[in-house]
């Protein structure tokens, strides 16, 4: 029967491997679902008390303000590049005018994308997949997160499957983690103030539009590492191009030390602070995991990072209490 049991667990631990790689993304994705419903969880468990609004309303309200917020940003972001693309253009075109270069208007642009598809088939698929994929993931992170939200008795639901015994020890040990992520979001939300504060002082040293509009993008999409930044830096270059093409590449140069101090220093600074994780543990996870999972593993590290340290700080002193009693 042990024989079995072995050969069971041989082959099992290799196909969940497997099937968590190539499903890599909706995991982290209902990871992060889970971890965002929870804090929004206790978030408006914390306002309710202290503002005797009901529980579901602030929920409601919290969501619709989200959902309304990164809507009227990706609006706006979306027409600052189409109202000053004209102007880009005619920028990019007096650049390559002083090295004799000229781009050429397209003039049939249904052949052009018709050609370019033709050409570069296989990999044109695998960026609309790619495209279509981080979507669902997103959509599957607000999905899960609302349904948590909304779910004031999942805690109880859960637990109530677990042994009564056991019960009790794993409730200590799920307060303990759920605190935990709470300071994270916090360290978190500290992590964006900081960068658009960063970003508006960038931008206002150049005199640069849209001041506001890009630092609040580039606060929010923080919570992106890696692209998010690189978005921001790519959005303020695209607008120092148009307005002050001879301060276009101090401007990327300036937004990459930001983007550099971010990850280097602040990122694990505040998150030692924060959830008590030590900075270079930080760093070196958000290095490998991003190696091996891009966008969506490098988005998850951090929340990870603090279950199994807090689960580990449990058990630890645990033991050590136990010691302790049987010293004495």
């Amino acid at each position: 029967m042990k024989g079995v049991t072995l050969n069971w667990s041989f082959w099992l631990f290799p196909l969940f491997v497997i099937i968590f790689w190539i499903a890599k993304e909706i995991f982290f994705a209902f990871f992060l679902g889970f971890v965002l419903g929870i804090v929004i969880q206790n978030f408006s468990n914390y306002l309710s008390l202290k503002t005797k609004i009901p529980y579901l309303i602030l929920v409601f309200f919290l969501y619709i303000f989200l959902v309304l917020f990164i809507t009227f940003l990706i609006y706006s972001i979306f027409k600052i590049i189409t109202n000053e693309f004209p102007d880009f253009y005619s920028r990019v075109n007096d650049i390559l005018k002083t090295y004799g270069l000229k781009l050429e208007k397209v003039t049939n642009w249904q052949e052009n994308i018709f050609e370019f598809t033709k050409s570069y088939f296989p990999n044109f698929i695998l960026f609309i997949y790619s495209i279509f994929g981080n979507f669902i993931s997103f959509l599957l992170v607000f999905v899960v997160s609302l349904y948590v939200a909304l779910d004031r008795n999942l805690e109880k639901n859960i637990f109530s499957f677990i042994p009564e015994e056991k019960r009790e020890e794993l409730f200590n040990l799920w307060f303990r983690v759920k605190r935990r992520l709470s300071f994270w979001i916090f360290g978190q939300i500290f992590l964006m103030l900081i960068i658009g504060l960063g970003t508006f002082f960038i931008i206002t040293i150049f005199n640069l539009p849209y001041k506001i509009l890009i630092s609040i993008t580039a606060g929010i999409l923080e919570a992106v590492p890696i692209l998010g930044p690189t978005i921001t830096a790519l959005l303020a270059g695209f607008i120092a191009l148009i307005n002050k093409p001879s301060s276009f590449l101090l401007v990327l140069l300036l937004f990459f030390l930001l983007q550099q101090i971010e990850s280097h220093f602040l990122v694990p600074l505040v998150m030692k602070n924060a959830v008590k994780l030590n900075p270079l543990l930080v760093l070196f996870s958000l290095l490998i995991v991003g190696k091996l999972f891009g966008f969506w593993g490098v988005v998850s590290v951090l929340p990870i990072l603090v279950i199994i340290t807090e689960i580990f700080n449990y058990f630890l002193s645990k033991n050590k209490l136990k010691l302790n009693k049987n010293a004495g």
